[in-house]
């Protein structure tokens, strides 16, 4: 029984210390941000990783000519940026409840007809 226990607690240490990555368990920045950056050659969408175990401080990377930058949070760019996604969420969150209203509404309505022989 107790080596049957033994095991048990084995594999799952086991399978704990696979799904650890090396990679989050530092912060992404090493307090080396880009100066000014123009926003149109900003690739795509920047990627905002919030304070965490691992690192306790907000990172913003963005995509400039296909190399991975990081943005001061506390510079007028990165607090545009903030500002952005935080809108961003908040129009998402009113378009889903908009649209999940519409669809309750649109599913309590019913129709009837009536035919006459």
């Amino acid at each position: 029984m107790k080596s049957a226990v033994i095991a048990f607690l084995t594999c799952l240490l086991v399978l704990y210390v696979q799904g650890q990555s090396d990679t989050a368990r530092t912060c992404r920045c090493s307090n080396s941000y880009v100066g000014r950056v123009n926003t149109k050659v900003i690739q795509g969408m920047p990627d905002i990783h919030h304070p965490s175990v691992f690192c306790l401080k907000t990172e913003i990377i963005v995509t400039i000519a296909d190399k991975k930058k990081c943005v001061n949070p506390a510079s007028p760019l990165g607090k545009i940026i903030l500002k952005n996604m935080s809108k961003q969420k908040k129009n998402e969150a009113v378009s889903m409840t908009t649209t999940t209203s519409q669809t309750n509404t649109q599913s309590s309505t019913s129709h009837h007809t009536t035919s006459t022989m």
